[in-house]
């Protein structure tokens, strides 16, 4: 009776031999990606404190009194906010989802793709896992806990985000 020795498996890469995308790549990624949304979200920063606060000096007769006087955000931010958040779940969720490939995973040549099936992980799971993303950097600013899952590919042996990856069955390869 022999044995056979079943060797363990090699930490980044597939069984089929195909190399998980590094972190550094997928970090690259996820701000190439996001950058649209941040210079939108930016913009819209600027039309909020520029329509929130003005200052009358010369209330009550000198300009040792200012009065600020407040009012909401302008349409435009509104509307910047929503081109912003728009794009995120069109290009991380619906694009990325149906295709493999978000704009800068297109450019920097990688995929997610569904690990069970070696197939795009389709448009609904490609809009949560977009959804998680985006959790996970709010949870990053809140409290830092999303810092924890943006940075488990790093150790992860598929190198799979814990929350988002994880959670859809995605993962994310090299292209050859």
């Amino acid at each position: 009776m022999s044995e056979h020795s079943i060797s363990p498996p090699t930490p980044g890469i597939a069984p089929d031999g195909r190399p998980y995308a590094n972190w550094g790549l997928r970090a690259l990624g996820f701000f190439l990606d996001f950058l649209p949304a941040l210079v939108l979200t930016g913009i819209a920063q600027v039309y909020f404190f520029s329509s929130v606060v003005s200052v009358d000096q010369n209330w009550a007769g000198g300009p040792t009194y200012q009065v600020f006087e407040t009012r909401g955000p302008s349409a435009m931010f509104y509307v910047l906010y929503l081109i912003a958040i728009v794009y995120w779940f069109w290009n991380k969720g619906f694009l990325e989802g149906t295709t493999g490939k978000s704009l800068a995973k297109r450019f920097l040549g990688y995929s997610t793709v569904r690990e069970s099936t070696n197939e795009p992980i389709g448009a609904g799971l490609g809009l949560l896992r977009a959804l998680l993303v985006y959790i996970e950097l709010i949870l990053i600013g809140f409290c830092g806990l999303g810092l924890i899952l943006w940075l488990w590919p790093i150790w992860d042996p598929k190198r799979q985000a814990l929350l988002s990856d994880r959670t859809t069955g995605a993962v994310v390869f090299r292209d050859n």
